[in-house]
């Protein structure tokens, strides 16, 4: 999920949670765990704001985020060189 915030932040700030929950595959009752303990460790925010009559929640990458997710990269790299699994 971070990778898809990160890749898919827009410039008008953040990922909309629809958008994000499709592009990860995931059910939307196990997205919901999944954004809330991203959010409660400080790796994403969410916010709120009016799309028409409408109100959406958008998820944005904080600097811990970032920086746990090139941790991951890293690590990933170090234990999969070559591509073997």
């Amino acid at each position: 999920m971070l990778e898809q915030i990160i890749r898919n932040d827009p410039k008008e700030g953040g990922i909309v949670k629809t958008h994000l929950i499709q592009i990860c595959g995931l059910k939307a009752s196990t997205a919901e765990k999944y954004l809330a303990k991203l959010e409660e460790a400080g790796y994403i925010r969410s916010f709120e704001e009016e799309w028409g009559e409408r109100t959406r929640i958008r998820y944005k990458i904080l600097p811990l985020g970032i920086e746990r997710y090139s941790w991951f990269l890293r690590i990933n790299a170090e234990l999969y060189v070559g591509g073997d699994l």
